[in-house]
C-alpha cells in the first residue's frame, strides 16, 4: 500500500514513473491531462491496528475508520498516535482529516429509530463473521467451548437459530447504543460533539444498508438538522464570559496562563473544544509538568511554550518549547537583552551540568523593591559580567550542554502555588505563634492527581485541623493556609540534627472523631426521589475522593477540608457527571461550600437519567460523622477570609524576624 501511494502521488503530480516491460526494460509513464489539484488527497482505511494509523500519519494520508469492533475511547487513543506520527513526519495535523463512518438512522423518537434499524443491522451483523464472533464472546448467555480462549477461534455453525438470533439482538443493542448514529436529533448532536472532542473531523453517514427506501429518505430530514446544528457557529449568550466563550467570541489565537489554570481549563468540555482553534499556548508562573503538556497535545494542536521569569525581571526571562514528558519542562534559553547566570555561593559561574543558583541580568531587571532597601540589597547586585545589575532568583538550576537550563527546585523554602509566590517560612512562623504549638514545618506535597497542596506539620499539643486552619486564616491569606495539618510527636532529623524536610510523612486520610458515625452506602447515582441524606452521602463520597478525607459531616466546609479553586472545578465536574447535576453551576460550589447546603442544591437540579456511574471506587462506603466541635462552639470559631494582605501582630513579626536572622546566619556560613 505504501509503495502504491507513492507511485500514485507521483503520477498525479505529472512526474514520470518507471514500470517494467515484458523484457525487463523500464518504461516511463506520465499521466495526461493534468488534474486541477496539485496534490492528490489520500485516505487510508483503518480500524483496529494502531500501526496502520501511524503509517497513515507517516505517509501524510487522511484516515477513514469506523466503530466496528473498536470503542470511541480506543479511536481517541489511535487518533493521538496518528497526530503524533503526522507531526513527526513534518505535517500539521490541522491539514488532515479523520473521517468516521457510522451506520445512521434518525427519527422523532429513539424507539422508532431502533425498530427501523433493527432488521437491516442484524442482517448486516450476521454477514460480518468477525463481529458476530466478538459479540457472541461477550454475550452473557453464550457458553464458550472448552479449549477456546479467543473470540476469532469460535465456530458458530452449530448454533441453533434461536441462539444466533439472541446473539444478534444483543449485538444490535450494543451497536445501536455505542457504535452508530442512531436515535433522535439530540442523540446525534451529542454523539457528534463527543467525536469532535476526540479529534474526529467529519462523520460519513452510511444511510442505505437495507432500510426501506421511503424510510431512508425520511431519515434525511432529521439528519439535515444535525448537520446544521453541528456546523453552525455556537450562539453565545451576551453575559457568557467563560473562557470558552471568550476564545470563540474574539477568535483567540494566543493564550497565556499558569499551569494550574491550564488544568482547570482542561477539565471543562466547552473550553477543551474551543482550544482546538488556538495556535499558541504560553504557560508560566509555576513549574510546568510534562504530563500536562501531554494532556494538552490531545486537546489542541497549539504550540506550547514554557515561559519563565520572576516579577523582579519583568515577568519573562527565558522560554522553552514544551514537549510531553514525565518530568518538569526546562527553562530553555534567555530572551533578547537578557543574561542567565548559574552561580555558586561565592557568585562564581559553575560548570556545565553542575547545580547552581540562577541569577538574571539584562534590560528586564528592575531597580528593586519599593521602600525596602534591605531586601533590595539582599536580592539585587551589580552585574560583574555585563552592564547593569542582576537579580538573585533563589531557583536551583543546571545548564545543559546545549545551553538550556533545567529547573531543579528552590535553594530556599519558597514555592510557586497556583500562580502565587509563597514563602514557607512565613507560614511556619505564623503556625508557631498559635497556642499549644512548639515547632512547625510546612511542605508542598504533590498528590496522586498531580495537584500540589500545602501540608503543615507541627509538634506540641494535638489540635483539631479545623481549629488550626481557622486560626491561621486570621493571620494569612487563604492561599497560604495549609490544606492539611499533621501532628508529629517529633520531626525527623538529618545526621546533622537538622529537620529533614524530605522525610516528612505523607498525610494520611483525615478523620474527624465521632462517637457513633452513621455509615451510608454511597451509590454514585442519585436515585429518583432520593432522600436528602442519600444525596448528602453521594456528595460526601466525591469530596472524600478529591480531598482525601473521611469523617465528613453535614456541616463540613469544602474549603476548610483543603479544597481550593482547582479542586472546586474537579468537584463540579464530578457532581455533574456522576449525579446527573448538569444544571449545577461552578459558582454553586462557592455559594454552597457546606455539605448539607450543597446537597440540597444538587438534589434540586439533578437528573437521575443523566447520571454516569464512576465505578467501584466511587461506591465505597462514606462515613458521615457527627461534628467533632459542638455547633455553638463551631459557630464562634473564626471564619476563613481571603484577603490580599494579612495583619502582622507583634508575635508574628518577632517570629518572622527570628526566621530571617536564621536564614542570614545560614547564608553567612555557606559563604564562609
Amino acid at each position: 500500500m505504501a509503495e502504491n501511494i507513492d507511485q500514485l502521488r507521483r503520477l498525479w503530480r505529472g512526474e514520470a514513473v518507471g514500470f517494467p516491460r515484458a523484457n525487463g526494460e523500464m518504461h516511463e509513464v506520465v499521466t495526461q491531462p493534468r488534474p486541477v489539484s496539485r496534490e492528490l488527497p489520500v485516505w487510508v482505511t483503518t480500524a483496529g491496528n494502531p500501526k496502520t494509523w501511524q503509517e497513515a500519519g507517516a505517509k501524510g494520508c487522511n484516515v477513514l475508520t469506523h466503530l466496528l469492533g473498536q470503542s470511541v475511547d480506543e479511536v481517541a487513543e489511535k487518533i493521538a498516535l496518528y497526530h503524533a506520527a503526522l507531526r513527526e513526519a513534518g505535517h500539521d495535523p490541522a491539514d488532515f482529516t479523520v473521517t468516521l463512518m457510522l451506520h445512521t438512522y434518525l427519527s422523532d423518537s429513539r424507539n422508532h429509530a431502533r425498530e427501523i434499524a433493527r432488521g437491516p443491522m442484524k442482517a448486516y451483523l450476521r454477514s460480518a463473521a468477525g463481529l458476530i464472533k466478538q459479540y457472541a464472546w461477550a454475550f452473557p448467555a453464550f457458553k464458550r467451548p472448552e479449549g477456546v480462549d479467543n473470540a476469532f477461534d469460535l465456530q458458530l455453525d452449530g448454533l441453533e437459530p434461536e441462539e444466533l438470533d439472541a446473539i444478534l439482538d444483543f449485538a444490535f443493542e450494543r451497536y445501536f447504543n455505542d457504535s452508530g448514529l442512531f436515535g433522535t436529533v439530540d442523540d446525534a448532536i451529542a454523539r457528534a460533539e463527543q467525536l469532535k472532542r476526540i479529534g474526529v473531523d467529519e462523520i460519513a453517514c452510511l444511510i442505505d444498508y437495507g432500510i426501506a427506501r421511503e424510510d431512508v429518505l425520511t431519515g434525511l430530514r432529521p439528519l439535515a438538522e444535525v448537520v446544521r446544528a453541528t456546523q453552525a457557529a455556537p450562539e453565545l449568550e451576551a453575559d457568557d464570559h467563560s473562557i470558552a466563550a471568550q476564545i470563540l467570541r474574539h477568535g483567540v489565537t494566543h493564550l497565556q496562563c499558569t499551569p494550574s489554570m491550564a488544568r482547570m481549563i482542561a477539565m471543562n468540555d466547552e473550553a477543551r473544544l474551543a482550544l482546538r482553534d488556538v495556535q499558541h499556548l504560553y504557560f508560566g508562573g509555576e513549574p510546568l509538568p510534562g504530563a500536562l503538556v501531554r494532556e494538552f497535545a490531545q486537546i489542541t494542536q497549539a504550540a506550547v511554550t514554557n515561559m519563565y521569569g520572576p516579577t523582579e525581571t519583568t515577568i519573562w526571562s527565558s522560554t522553552a518549547a514544551a514537549a510531553p514528558g514525565d518530568g518538569v519542562v526546562g527553562l530553555g534559553m534567555p530572551i533578547a537583552n537578557t543574561q542567565l547566570y548559574v552561580l555558586d555561593a561565592a557568585r562564581q559561574p559553575v560548570g556545565l551540568g553542575e547545580d547552581g543558583e540562577l541569577w538574571i541580568g539584562g534590560e528586564g531587571v528592575t531597580r528593586g523593591y519599593w521602600n525596602r532597601p534591605e531586601l533590595t540589597a539582599e536580592r539585587f547586585a551589580d552585574n560583574p559580567f555585563h552592564d547593569g545589575r542582576m537579580y538573585r532568583t533563589g531557583d536551583l538550576v543546571r545548564r545543559e550542554a546545549e545551553g538550556a537550563l533545567t529547573f531543579l527546585g528552590r535553594v530556599d523554602h519558597q514555592i510557586k502555588l497556583r500562580g502565587h509566590r509563597i514563602e514557607l517560612g512565613e507560614i511556619e512562623a505564623a503556625m508557631e505563634t498559635l497556642d499549644g504549638l512548639t515547632q512547625a514545618v510546612v511542605s508542598a506535597q504533590t498528590m496522586a492527581d498531580g495537584d500540589v497542596r500545602l501540608v503543615g506539620y507541627y509538634t506540641g499539643a494535638v489540635q483539631a485541623e479545623a481549629r488550626l486552619k481557622a486560626a491561621l486564616s486570621d493571620r494569612l491569606p487563604a492561599i497560604m493556609v495549609p490544606g492539611r495539618m499533621v501532628w508529629l510527636e517529633a520531626f525527623p532529623l538529618t545526621p546533622n540534627k537538622k529537620v529533614d524536610r524530605a522525610a516528612m510523612p505523607a498525610p494520611t486520610v483525615a478523620e474527624q472523631a465521632s462517637p457513633a458515625p452513621a455509615v451510608l452506602e454511597a451509590s454514585p447515582v442519585v436515585a429518583q426521589g432520593a432522600s436528602e441524606s442519600d444525596v448528602q452521602a453521594k456528595v460526601a463520597a466525591i469530596w472524600a475522593r478529591l480531598l482525601g478525607v473521611d469523617g465528613i459531616t453535614g456541616r463540613s466546609n469544602f474549603f476548610d477540608l483543603g479544597g481550593h479553586s482547582l479542586l472546586a472545578v474537579q468537584a463540579h465536574r464530578a457532581l455533574r457527571e456522576e449525579l446527573g447535576a448538569a444544571r449545577l453551576a461552578i459558582t454553586d460550589i462557592f455559594r454552597f461550600p457546606v455539605l448539607q447546603d450543597l446537597a440540597k442544591r444538587v438534589a434540586a437540579v439533578a437528573d437521575p437519567a443523566a447520571a454516569k456511574p464512576r465505578g467501584e471506587a466511587a461506591a465505597r462506603p462514606v462515613v458521615l460523622a457527627e461534628p467533632a466541635v459542638p455547633p455553638a462552639e463551631a459557630a464562634a470559631l473564626p471564619q476563613p477570609v481571603a484577603v490580599s494582605t494579612h495583619p502582622r501582630n507583634d508575635a508574628l513579626a518577632q517570629a518572622m524576624a527570628r526566621r530571617r536572622a536564621m536564614r542570614a546566619r545560614r547564608a553567612g556560613q555557606r559563604g564562609a
